[in-house]
């Protein structure tokens, strides 16, 4: 369990957000092992320790739900043994020619 989780609470802060974009925040931020709440508290305890906010705010890229879901998808290719594995383009193409052509 985070250290985040265990630490006393003293204040409340209260925020309103579209609904959709609070499941997508509890999406994301749950991929990570955080509550929204947490994610929060990391966010603010970061911007204090660097004094401002803790990331670019000249049009970062935004990581939607389906990009991380095929980077998951990826990287458990990339580890399952029975993975068709190619050395080079060519050969994928090769084989993404010869299973169109079956």
């Amino acid at each position: 369990m985070s250290r985040i989780a265990h630490t006393q609470k003293t204040s409340d802060v209260n925020i309103r957000i579209l609904p959709e974009l609070k499941a997508e925040a509890e999406r994301v931020f749950g991929y990570h092992g955080l509550t929204l709440p947490e994610a929060v508290t990391v966010f603010i305890k970061h911007a204090c320790r660097v004094g401002g906010f803790p990331f670019d705010l000249r049009g970062a890229p935004y990581t939607d739900l389906e990009s991380m879901e095929a980077l998951n998808e990826a990287y458990s290719l990339m580890n399952d043994p029975n993975a068709k594995k190619f050395n080079n383009v060519k050969s994928l193409f090769e084989e993404c020619l010869k299973d169109n052509n079956d």
